[in-house]
């Protein structure tokens, strides 16, 4: 592991020079950026990097004019993205005088690790250096020495992305998107891939066939360098014939060292096998849910009629909103919802300010035997006023709508409906 300091004045430079050497921490090189070249050039001095390499930098000092201290800001982390998207075992931490949300999460896109204030506090600065060492070590510890090379990447066409998001912990998101990808492969003949991206508490793998997948997200972007067709489909789980699932790491140090342009790179190949590619997410934001929520084509908000979910829902939804993401592209689910409960429908869409596109009634009975034994809500019983809530929702994604469905009678005898 080593750590190269980029400095705009000479005071921090020796700052943080000098804060690397009383936490004993490795400084590679230290240099000065000039006023003048982008920082993409000082950047490119680095290109040949290994993998768990830290770049620790600063946003130039701000100009009298504000105007001109946003575009200076602005360049920076558009040079970063450039040059991160190419590299991203590498950890960047930015310094900043701008404490401001919007940089944030443009940092975070940007793929960013990790930003703090200017001037640093040395406390925080050396704390944040070593939480980078450890993901560091990691990522050198399960990055291949000599890469293979890579055959053919994906097909050239891409199919839609489709991302869950609860607002909250247990509103039944992850059970959501499953038998969602369950309905698409099985009653609408899609080919579908299920992406699980809740890298700590992942459970898709148990809803999509009991937890018997050996391989991982994991075991793909610790060879992200390589990552082509036969490496994917090697990690893989074959649910079904047309349904594959790649699941959460089984480790948490390998969820770690994940960042946000290894699952760009990740999802893109996926979707080039697949019509449909829905992607479990945790309910925080950061730069790996940035990333996904930018490539979506849709986003599932699932809540449930409460009032502490609609307060949650509010804020995620205002949040989305200044990020950039268009209503049309946010889909607003209602689960496991009670007639006559606390909230109403219509109190909810006033509050949270979208129409509930997807209301799932509440069907515990059915739904707790799906969930304790790991199959397909379709498969225990596929006539509950659940699962064809969760038809409808599904068939919003397509084109076609969903089929009738036959009574038993008309089903023995053979005829349609």
């Amino acid at each position: 592991m080593s750590i190269h300091v980029i400095a705009s004045n000479e005071t921090l430079l020796g700052t943080l020079r000098s804060s690397l050497q009383q936490n004993a921490l490795p400084l590679a090189s230290a240099v000065l950026r000039p006023p003048g070249p982008s920082l993409l050039q000082q950047l490119q001095t680095l290109d040949d990097a290994p993998p768990g390499t830290i770049v620790l930098l600063d946003s130039p000092v701000r100009p009298n004019n504000a105007a001109n201290a946003s575009d200076a800001a602005s360049d920076d982390l558009a040079s970063l993205e450039t040059w991160l998207r190419q590299r991203p075992q590498l950890n960047v931490l930015l310094l900043s005088e701008d404490n401001s949300k919007s940089l944030l999460m443009r940092a975070m896109r940007a793929g960013v690790r990790e930003v703090l204030p200017l001037p640093p506090d040395p406390d925080e600065l050396a704390q944040s250096l070593k939480r980078l060492s450890e993901r560091s070590d990691l990522i050198r510890q399960n990055t291949p020495a000599q890469p293979p090379e890579s055959a053919d990447a994906a097909p050239s066409r891409s199919g839609r992305l489709v991302a869950f998001m609860g607002c909250k912990g247990g509103t039944g998101t992850s059970f959501i998107a499953a038998n969602m990808a369950h309905i698409l492969t099985r009653e609408f003949d899609k080919k579908c891939a299920f992406v699980d991206l809740d890298l700590q508490c992942g459970d898709a793998s148990f809803y999509l066939g009991s937890g018997a997948n050996q391989h991982s997200l994991g075991d793909l972007t610790r060879q992200i360098d390589r990552l082509d067709a036969p490496l994917l489909l090697s990690c893989l789980h074959a649910v079904t014939p047309k349904l594959n699932l790649l699941a959460a790491p089984h480790a948490l140090e390998n969820a770690i060292a994940i960042s946000a342009q290894d699952i760009e790179k990740v999802l893109g190949l996926v979707r080039g096998f697949h019509e449909q590619t829905l992607v479990d997410l945790p309910r925080h934001l950061n730069a790996l849910t940035l990333k996904v929520l930018d490539m979506a084509d849709t986003v599932f908000i699932v809540m449930q009629s409460q009032t502490q979910d609609v307060r949650d829902a509010q804020r995620l939804v205002k949040m989305l909103r200044a990020l950039g993401l268009d209503d049309a592209k946010l889909h607003l689910l209602v689960n496991r919802h009670k007639t006559g409960g606390w909230v109403s429908v219509d109190d909810l869409q006033r509050a949270v300010g979208l129409t509930a596109q997807h209301i799932i009634p509440n069907g515990p009975e059915w739904v707790d035997e799906a969930l304790h034994t790991g199959q397909a809500l379709s498969a225990v019983n596929e006539h509950t006023a659940v699962i064809h809530a969760l038809r409808e929702a599904t068939a919003s994604l397509l084109p076609s709508t969903p089929q009738k469905q036959r009574h038993w009678m008309q089903r023995w005898m053979g005829q349609t409906a």
